[in-house]
């Protein structure tokens, strides 16, 4: 009688040991692919409102506005092209066999990139109530190679953070260049608020995904927790990387670096 307990005790564990590497295994290539279908129409419909908001931001742009409220609309028109280019690198990334998301290497104004960067910046920290500061060095590249897009979409989630996480005092962007041999550039982004900071401990939980800073901040401000993760991938991937530097109660710094490459009429000059 004991062995024959012993033996279904063990066959009782052999399948419970199957069942959870089944709830655990990888999910199949076409599970993954269905998912990445279901994205990309996500991101495509998105598209369609786009349309609708750029074109009213066209209209307003027209029309008789102060130089304020004309700020607000090129900041508008600015974040909404920006989605369009999002909603459009989703869905060619789909399209492409085994969904490749390879970084873009495409000309751009690494000068215009950031100011537009900074407009955003400016016009959130308006509608929050706070002060905002822009420094932008005169020898960023006007030519550049590089991923913009994805360049882009990193300096958002700094500033959308910075923004979201300041009740008072002010936010700041501060952007510069370095160059290098073989014409390769080294664009730093520096995000600064005046928000609640983050402990040494908070620090250390930052760039693991799903993960906030702590319990209390996830529950007020809310988030995944994967914005920092990816930003950080995304400047590695671009050469450079994203450090931080906070103290609790007296804000945050968060510098992003990207290397992109100079064309030859920018490396002459």
């Amino acid at each position: 009688m004991a062995k024959k307990t012993a033996a279904k005790r063990k066959r009782v564990r052999a399948g419970a040991r199957k069942a959870k590497r089944k709830t655990t295994a990888r999910p199949s290539a076409g599970r993954v692919r269905a998912f990445e279908l279901m994205v990309a129409g996500l991101a495509h419909d998105v598209r369609t409102p786009l349309t609708g908001i750029l074109a009213a931001a066209d209209l307003l742009s027209t029309s008789s506005l102060g130089e304020r409220e004309r700020r607000w609309v090129a900041a508008l028109s600015s974040s909404a092209r920006h989605l369009e280019a999002l909603t459009t690198l989703v869905v060619d990334a789909v399209r492409t066999s085994g969904g490749n998301r390879a970084l873009q290497a495409e000309p751009f104004d690494a000068r215009a990139l950031a100011q537009a960067a900074a407009a955003s910046l400016a016009a959130r920290a308006e509608a929050a109530g706070l002060a905002c500061k822009v420094d932008l060095a005169d020898d960023l590249p006007t030519e550049a190679i590089g991923d913009p897009v994805r360049l882009r979409a990193a300096l958002e989630n700094l500033i959308d953070n910075a923004v979201k996480f300041t009740r008072q005092g002010e936010v700041a962007i501060k952007v510069g260049a370095r160059g290098f041999a073989g014409g390769r550039v080294r664009l730093v982004f520096a995000v600064t608020d005046s928000g609640i900071g983050l402990t040494r401990s908070e620090m250390q939980r930052l760039f693991r995904p799903f993960a906030q800073a702590s319990e209390q901040v996830a529950r007020r401000f809310g988030g995944a927790g994967l914005g920092l993760v990816l930003v950080k991938r995304l400047a590695k991937a671009m050469g450079g990387d994203l450090t931080a530097d906070s103290r609790p109660g007296e804000g945050s710094t968060f510098t992003f670096a990207a290397v992109v490459k100079a064309v030859p009429s920018q490396q002459n000059a």
